[in-house]
């Protein structure tokens, strides 16, 4: 199968994509093809509604095609899962959005769960996401911010993943969390160590959403036409 992952951040250098995708190739099946890229135009990254209006147009173009280039599923490389439900309108492979996954997947294995996301500033944001999706509000035990932004997550990695450590025992040890969610999927690869220096689960969206493109995709399942209905035509200025 092939999945195509479009990455909302602009100006991404061709040596940071071919990082991605080396790295999410590494938990693909090995038959499973992936093409990594990002949006030429929009913000440089998402923090905000407004950075999702502003990608919004480019993530879908970039979905169109990648639905004509004959790929099986999309994933749009976000927590936010920007412009997740116009994409699901307008193309018929699955579209899969890593944030609203990874939450419903730590509402299952945990009875009070914690995310982990960049700023102060997002917490709303992260905390409107998990009512978005229908869960209990009463399950999230918080939201913590590492105050890096995204742009600045992998610069030092080592920095990203101590000031994660630290915020997920705060998590655990002051909410009540038994699970955690990686909001940014910068934080990619650190999930692992983490849930084996923190004990409980940790949900990296990132990996997560590969294994779930598979998964709809060997069970030729996708979203429903009757929740995503393919839009009118009519005259687009």
């Amino acid at each position: 199968m092939k999945l195509k992952v479009i990455i909302p951040n602009s100006g991404m250098s061709k040596e940071t994509l071919k990082e991605r995708e080396l790295m999410l190739k590494s938990v693909a099946a090995k038959e499973t093809e992936i093409s990594v890229d990002c949006i030429e135009h929009g913000p440089e990254s998402i923090e905000s509604n407004y950075d999702e209006i502003l990608a919004g147009k480019y993530i879908i173009d970039k979905v169109i095609n990648a639905e004509r280039e004959g790929y099986d599923a999309i994933i749009i490389y976000c927590g936010s899962d920007p412009a997740i439900a116009a994409a699901r309108e307008i193309v018929n492979i699955p579209v899969i959005g890593p944030g609203k996954i990874s939450m419903l997947i730590a509402n299952d294995l945990a009875y009070k769960f914690s995310i982990l996301t960049v700023l102060d500033q997002t917490i709303p944001h992260d905390e409107e996401l998990v009512r978005k999706q229908g869960i209990d509000v009463t399950r999230l035990a918080s939201v913590r911010s590492i105050n890096i932004p995204v742009c600045d997550v992998r610069n030092d990695m080592e920095k990203t993943f101590n000031t994660l450590l630290e915020e997920g025992k705060k998590a655990i040890e002051v909410d009540g969390a038994h699970a955690l969610v990686l909001a940014c999927l910068g934080m990619a690869g650190m999930g692992k160590r983490l849930q084996e220096a923190l004990k409980i689960p940790v949900i990296d969206p990132a990996f997560l959403a590969i294994k779930y493109a598979e998964l709809l995709v060997t069970l030729n399942l996708k979203q429903s036409k009757k929740s995503y209905p393919i839009p009118p035509e009519k005259i687009r200025i």
